[in-house]
């Protein structure tokens, strides 16, 4: 049969395929094949009829086979079928198709060859890799081997060096407590001996033997040696920075090494000629300010009334002056103000306070400082609303921050209405001994210059609560000053506590209308650090607990309860349990604190200054005071019932004290003053007004010992005589400030004496008053 269908035409193939009768065939001979029918040829009749029936759309391979025995694959393969009916003339390869065979056995060779040399090609970049790797870990491990031994020889080293350090440190130390030991040995001796010389002296003194003519104070060593020349150039300069011009100018005469010092540019970038103002001359100004020109930054003017066109010229050649103090100056006009104004462009601070300048002056401060940040017009009288509308509308305006105009009462609402306008930046403005000053001036204030944090209002007794509730939306006020205002009560108060949780220093003394409720509404303010309330004698000891107890008292460093006459030992026993940082108090006149009280204050360790003035304070509570070895200045005026044995039991533990006022503690005595002396070297300050038992001998003690102090009053003291001055002369070198009011001992020869040595020198020779009591 294929042998007679090889030749068959293309048209007979196509007529087979479309009339599947290659398909028909195989159905029959799988229906056959399985089935193995009895009569094959009616089986092949039976299912042509079907076929012819049913058509051939439903046509299988397994159509003639029971349901059941249908085999899962063919029986009769394709390949047989394209033998059976020569199909495989279809696939006779033509020239192309060998050619296409050929390349795609070319291809498959070429990848076959490409993938082998890929396969080396990695293999052998393994090898490399792994021969790398063991390189690298043979060269680390040589140069950790390497490492190892020279650490090995490094630690060698070290440990020998560390023992020589250790050989030498020892010396060293040996040298070093050698020094210490021969220092300490030779200052224990000078202390010895000048012990032993005020023994002697006090002894001599006791037995009455006439010193007058003799140099009781110490001799010198003999030695002359400028340690100061020998310092570092920096710490020279430092220690040269304390001396006043007079001063300063003396000591370049002293060398050649002092005039190099003296002439270093820090020293003169600050001048102070307050000290010297009574003396100081335009001649002398002028070279002064020639010379520093190049360094100066701050310069004090501060009444120095005999300055005049010359010096202030002068100042406008400093270009680099940025704070110029000219309060007092008599002599300054609004054309050398100007003139300043012009040659000092770079002004920060400027203080003209206290001088006769017009709107003329404040025109050119508007219009040439540019950065002026500072600026002081107190007590100025004779600018008016027009020089503030300069000052505002000028280059400074939107800069300034700090304004005082205390004692300008010629200043309307109407000029702070132009200053509001135009320095919206202002956050401190002081309107001190202001009588005038209404609610109206500050309100305009508070509503444009949302900045302001700091206020004082001394001496403003107009002012009434609805200027501090204006103030108190400002919610940044920190220092709040206030005093004699008789119209402000504790609502205002209550809402400046509430609303301004950040003051800092409030000062309302004299204040008779504010009550505890004040306190207890400044008790939350957790920044409160210094609270002044004098003469406020509506405040009791409630009053101190409500602040003690709220968050305000872990800072608290400054309290002044003067002539709070219901404060008592309540408010100390809070005080001292609640207020560990406090380190100033004030309870002078506060009639209720007993020596109980006084002693809770001396076991309150941080108090450095005291001032219990008028209090019921005897031995006991004085004695107590000496446990609080902190304690630098202690003030214990008319304290009747201190004698010489409380003092003396205090001065033995308080060796440090520099500021003492003893005034009108009528029973002390000589011997008191004797263990002040001999127990308080450090003494600076000291006032002896009014203790009528006082003779020479004390001021002979003090001379003796207390040479650093420089303020001494002994008004009322009607038993010192001229000799206690000789002694001040000779032992007190340091002493500024003598006041010896009322000293009927003392004549006038030798008080005008005394003005030769000291700076300033009160006295009158008339009678004791009837307050002093005597």
């Amino acid at each position: 049969m294929a042998a007679s269908l090889k030749g068959l035409s293309p048209e007979l193939r196509k007529y087979l395929r479309v009339n599947k009768l290659p398909d028909i065939y195989e159905a029959l001979l799988t229906g056959l094949a399985v089935m193995c029918p009895d009569d094959p040829l009616q089986f092949i009749l039976d299912k042509l009829l079907h076929l012819r029936e049913h058509g051939l759309e439903e046509l299988q391979w397994d159509m003639f086979i029971e349901e059941w025995m249908r085999p899962y694959q063919r029986i009769i393969s394709e390949s047989n079928l394209d033998f059976i009916f020569n199909y495989e003339e279809w696939l006779i390869p033509t020239p192309e198709m060998y050619a296409t065979a050929y390349g795609h056995y070319n291809t498959k060779l070429k990848e076959m060859c490409f993938c082998s040399w890929m396969q080396y090609f990695l293999h052998c970049k393994r090898k490399s890799e792994l021969m790398n790797a063991k390189v690298a870990m043979a060269s680390r491990h040589h140069a950790h081997r390497m490492l190892r031994v020279h650490i090995h020889i490094w630690k060698a080293w070290v440990k020998y060096r560390k023992g020589r350090q250790a050989m030498s440190f020892q010396k060293v130390q040996h040298v070093f407590y050698v020094s210490i030991g021969r220092i300490m040995f030779e200052a224990w001796h000078k202390h010895t001996l000048e012990a032993r010389k005020q023994r002697e002296y006090f002894e001599r003194l006791e037995r009455g033997e006439n010193m007058e003519d003799e140099d009781l104070f110490g001799q010198g060593t003999g030695e002359a040696r400028d340690s100061v020349s020998m310092l570092p150039k920096k710490i020279a300069v430092q220690i040269f920075s304390y001396v006043d011009l007079a001063d300063l100018a003396n000591c370049s005469c002293v060398c050649r090494s002092w005039k190099v010092i003296v002439q270093a540019g820090m020293l003169w970038s600050r001048m102070n000629f307050y000290e010297v103002r009574k003396r100081v001359t335009d001649k002398v100004a002028s070279r002064l300010l020639y010379k520093a020109r190049p360094y100066l930054i701050h310069l004090n003017l501060r009444d120095c009334q005999h300055l005049k066109r010359q010096t202030f010229v002068s100042v406008s050649e400093c270009r680099n002056i940025q704070d110029l103090n000219l309060s007092g100056c008599l002599g300054l006009d609004d054309e050398t103000l100007k003139l300043m104004a012009k040659g000092c462009k770079i002004l920060l601070y400027l203080n003209i306070s206290h001088t006769n300048l017009t709107d003329a002056s404040l025109r050119a401060v508007a219009k040439y400082c540019m950065n002026l940040q500072y600026m002081s017009l107190a007590f100025c009288g004779k600018f008016s609303d027009r020089g503030l509308l300069y000052l505002a509308t000028g280059k400074c305006a939107k800069k300034l921050e700090y304004l005082d105009l205390s004692g300008c009462l010629q200043v309307t609402p109407q000029g702070f209405q132009n200053l509001a306008n135009g320095c919206t930046n202002l956050t401190s403005l002081i309107l001190d001994e202001f009588p005038t000053l209404l609610d109206e001036s500050v309100m305009i204030m508070t509503e444009k210059c949302h900045k302001i944090h700091t206020v004082s209002f001394l001496g403003s007794p107009l002012l009434t609560d609805e200027s501090f509730k204006h103030l108190a939306q400002l919610k940044q006020m920190r220092v709040l000053k206030v005093d004699g205002n008789h119209r402000i009560s504790d609502l205002s108060m209550k809402m400046m506590g509430k609303l301004c949780p950040d003051l800092q220093h409030v000062y309302l003394a004299d204040c008779q209308r504010l009550t505890d409720s004040t306190l207890k509404s400044f008790a939350s303010c957790r920044n409160l650090t210094v609270l002044n309330i004098a003469d406020c004698v509506r405040i009791s000891d409630a009053g101190v607990r409500h602040l003690v107890d709220g968050p305000c008292s872990a800072k608290l460093r400054e309290l002044n309860l003067t002539n709070c006459i219901r404060v008592g030992d309540m408010a100390m026993v809070n005080i001292h349990k609640r207020c560990h940082s406090l380190t100033y108090l004030n309870v002078n006149y506060c009639e209720h604190i007993s020596e109980a009280g006084i002693e809770l204050l001396g076991l309150t360790h941080s108090l450095v200054s005291l001032d219990i003035s008028g209090c019921n304070c005897g031995d006991q509570g004085l004695s107590a005071l000496g446990n609080n070895t902190r304690l630098r200045d202690v003030c214990l005026s008319e304290c009747m019932n201190i004698t010489d044995l409380g003092l003396q039991k205090f001065a033995q533990q308080c060796h440090e004290i520099q500021r003492l006022d003893l005034s009108h503690c009528m029973q002390l005595t000589d011997g008191a003053i004797k263990n002040l002396a001999f127990c308080c070297r450090m003494l600076t300050v000291l006032n002896l007004a009014g203790c009528k038992l006082v003779t020479d001998l004390s001021i002979q003690y003090l001379s003796g010992v207390c040479h650093y102090l420089t303020q001494l009053d002994i008004s009322g003291c009607v038993l010192i005589t001229d000799k206690a001055l000789k002694y001040l002369r000779k032992g007190c070198k340091k002493l500024r400030t003598l006041t010896m009011l009322y000293c009927k001992g003392i004549n006038k020869h030798a008080a005008q004496k005394i003005t030769r040595h000291i700076e300033t020198v009160e006295y009158n020779y008339d009678d004791v008053p009837a307050f002093y009591g005597y």
